[in-house]
C-alpha cells in the first residue's frame, strides 16, 4: 500500500491525551445545536454546557421534554440564550428550518457547534430483520423490513452533517484557517465543530442488532472520510463512541444486569458527557474520536494519573498503584498509512486550498491598488 502519512496534510491533531485536563470555560459563549437533545445524552450535554455559559439550541420531537428542558435552562442559567424547536430529523425541511431558527436565535447570529445526536435503536426491528417470516399475503417473500433505524441514525445524521458544513462557515472567521500553513489566523475567530455521536457498535459488531450496528458503522465511516476534507471549510470533525451507558434507556434494567453483570459494567453518563465536553471545549482537537467505556485498569500502569473523572489513581496503601481510565482516543492511526488514491486526493485538496489563498491574496492586492488610484 505504501506509507503515506496524511495527518498533517488533512490538518488532524495528535491523539488526544485524556489524562490531561482541558479548559471547560471555553464552551462559554458558543452557540451549540443538538439534534435529539430533549432527553437522554442530549439533555445531559445541554445541561452541562449551559452551566458553563454556552447557548443551547435543542431540536427534537418530544415537545414536552424539550420545552421543559429549555425552561429549566433559562431559569438556572440566565446568562445564556436557550431555545427549543420542534424538529423531526427524518424531515429534511424540518432540519433546514431548525438550522435557520438556530442562527436567528444565536446571540452572535451563527452556530459554533453542531451535535448530530439524534438516534434510536429498535431491538424488535433488528430481530425481525435477521429472522424474516413470510408475508401473509405472499408466502414467497417477507414483508418490507422496518428501516427507521437507518432513516434516523444514518440518513438524518447525514442531513445534519450536510447542513453543518453549510452553516458552520457562516458564523464568522474560523479558528482553522483553510489557507497555507503558517498563514496568519483570522481576527476574532470562532469555532466550527461538528460532533458526530456514534457508538461502540460503530467500532465493534453488536451481534443480534444488525441494523443498529450497520447504522453506527456508517457514522464511523462518515467521520473517517469527512475528517479528511472538512478542514477545507474550516470545520473540525470529531466523533463520540459511547459503550452501553449504565442507568440510561439504552438497555432495560434486567437486560443490563444479565449481560453486563460480572464484567466491567457499563459506561458512566458523567464520563460520556466529559468526553463530549472535551471534544467541544478544546478547539485544538481536529479529526479525533473518543471511545467511552467502563472504568478499567489502563494497560500502561504507573503513568501519571492526571486530573478528572476519566483518569485517577486507585489502590490500597502498600499495593502497586494502577491508573484507571474510561475514555480512549480511537482510530488514531488510520490516516498515518493511507493508500495511494486517498493520499493523492487529499494532497490535491491541500493544493487547491493553497491556490485559493494565493488567488484571494492577489485579488485583494489588486482591489487595494485600484482603490488607491
Amino acid at each position: 500500500m505504501g506509507y503515506h502519512d496524511l495527518t498533517e496534510t488533512a490538518k488532524l491533531s495528535p491523539p488526544v491525551d485524556t489524562s490531561q485536563p482541558y479548559d471547560i470555560t471555553r464552551v462559554a459563549g458558543k452557540t451549540i445545536l443538538i439534534t435529539g437533545g430533549a432527553v437522554g445524552l442530549g439533555a445531559a450535554l445541554a445541561r452541562h454546557w449551559a452551566a458553563h455559559g454556552a447557548h443551547l439550541i435543542i431540536g427534537d420531537i418530544n415537545d414536552t421534554a424539550g420545552e421543559q428542558l429549555v425552561a429549566d435552562l433559562r431559569t438556572q442559567h440566565r446568562q445564556g440564550s436557550h431555545h427549543y424547536f420542534h424538529c423531526d430529523v427524518t424531515d429534511w425541511d424540518a432540519q433546514v428550518a431548525l438550522f435557520k431558527a438556530a442562527a436567528r436565535a444565536s446571540p452572535h447570529g451563527g452556530i459554533d457547534v453542531v451535535v448530530a445526536n439524534a438516534g434510536i435503536n429498535l431491538p424488535t426491528a433488528n430481530h425481525r430483520f435477521e429472522n424474516p417470516l413470510a408475508d401473509p399475503s405472499d408466502p414467497d417473500a417477507p414483508p418490507r423490513p422496518d428501516t427507521r433505524i437507518i432513516d434516523i441514525n444514518v440518513t438524518a445524521a447525514m442531513h445534519t452533517a450536510h447542513l453543518a458544513l453549510f452553516w458552520l462557515p457562516r458564523n464568522g472567521p474560523g479558528k482553522m484557517s483553510p489557507g497555507p500553513r503558517g498563514s496568519s489566523p483570522p481576527s476574532s475567530p470562532r469555532d466550527r465543530c461538528l460532533l458526530l455521536v456514534g457508538s461502540v457498535a460503530g467500532v465493534l459488531p453488536f451481534v443480534g442488532q444488525v441494523q443498529y450496528t450497520a447504522s453506527k458503522h456508517a457514522i464511523t465511516g462518515l467521520f473517517r472520510a469527512l475528517r479528511g476534507s472538512a478542514w477545507t471549510h474550516g470545520v473540525r470533525t470529531t466523533l463520540l463512541c459511547p459503550y452501553f451507558v449504565s442507568g440510561s434507556n439504552m438497555l432495560p434494567t434486567a437486560v443490563e444486569a444479565a449481560f453486563l453483570a460480572g464484567g466491567a459494567g457499563g459506561a458512566s453518563i458523567k464520563d460520556v458527557v466529559d468526553a463530549a465536553t472535551r471534544l467541544v471545549a478544546d478547539d485544538s482537537i481536529v479529526g479525533r474520536a473518543l471511545l467511552v467505556g467502563p472504568r478499567v485498569a489502563d494497560a500502561e500502569e504507573g503513568q501519571s494519573g492526571g486530573e478528572g473523572r476519566h483518569s485517577n489513581k486507585d489502590g490500597d496503601p502498600g499495593q502497586e498503584t494502577k491508573v484507571t481510565a474510561s475514555i480512549w482516543d480511537c482510530y488514531a492511526e488510520d490516516y498515518k498509512d493511507s493508500e495511494t488514491f486517498i493520499w493523492r486526493w487529499v494532497s490535491m485538496l491541500n493544493a487547491v486550498e493553497k491556490a485559493k489563498g494565493v488567488v484571494g491574496l492577489v485579488t485583494d492586492l489588486v482591489a487595494i491598488l485600484f482603490r488607491r488610484n
